[in-house]
């Protein structure tokens, strides 16, 4: 599995805080108002893995409209993972191992992805809470029962109030995987996407 081999493979930085300063408020402007003034979002921050699998990795992302791109690295700042995101699909590779992931590992590493489209991991990015309530209410009850999914939201750059946190708790499990954006730069210029796409192939 995804998770697991990046755990083995890499020396991890501690382990998630009691995270108990989850506040969970509305974000200031909605994806599609983002997407209407600014042309591309870029930035940086943390996944933490807390429960049977533990650890952290630091990333930084460039999000172009509904395109986003991740880079993950180690503790001794290597470039251990790039994911590719679009509304459709989801795309990994470990640069280590020279290895492409598919869905399936990929979920493992983004447990989110159980119960939202990939398009909605780009709108947090973005700093909107994602709409994917509706979906999550045709999960089924056995899996939707044991599965929390929190935002949080506060003063971020410029911004007074958008979504800096995404927390997702599998209670079967005891796994916890939250998603913490530390920086985040929307601009009027585009990205480079092309050049990015090709870091991904062979």
């Amino acid at each position: 599995m995804l998770l697991v081999r990046l755990l083995v493979l890499m020396t991890f930085i501690g382990c998630i805080g009691s995270g108990n300063r989850m506040l969970i408020l509305g974000p200031q402007k909605s994806y599609s108002e983002y997407v209407q003034k600014y042309n591309s979002c870029t930035g940086k921050g943390m996944i933490d893995s807390n429960g049977p699998l533990k650890g952290k990795l630091s990333f930084t992302f460039k999000s172009q409209r509904d395109s986003t791109f991740f880079q993950f690295g180690d503790a001794i700042g290597r470039k251990a993972l790039l994911m590719w995101i679009t509304p459709g699909t989801v795309t990994a590779r470990n640069l280590i191992e020279n290895k492409q992931y598919d869905y399936d590992e990929i979920m493992e590493f983004l447990p989110f992805l159980k119960i939202m489209e990939p398009n909605d991991i780009t709108e947090f990015i973005w700093g909107a809470e994602p709409s994917f309530k509706e979906k999550f209410k045709l999960v089924d009850r056995s899996i939707k029962k044991n599965i929390e999914i929190n935002f949080r939201s506060e003063k971020l750059n410029d911004e007074n109030r958008e979504v800096v946190e995404a927390k997702f708790r599998d209670k079967e499990s005891k796994q916890i995987v939250s998603i913490n954006v530390k920086n985040r730069s929307r601009k009027s210029e585009h990205v480079n996407m092309k050049k990015v796409w090709k870091l991904l192939k062979y």
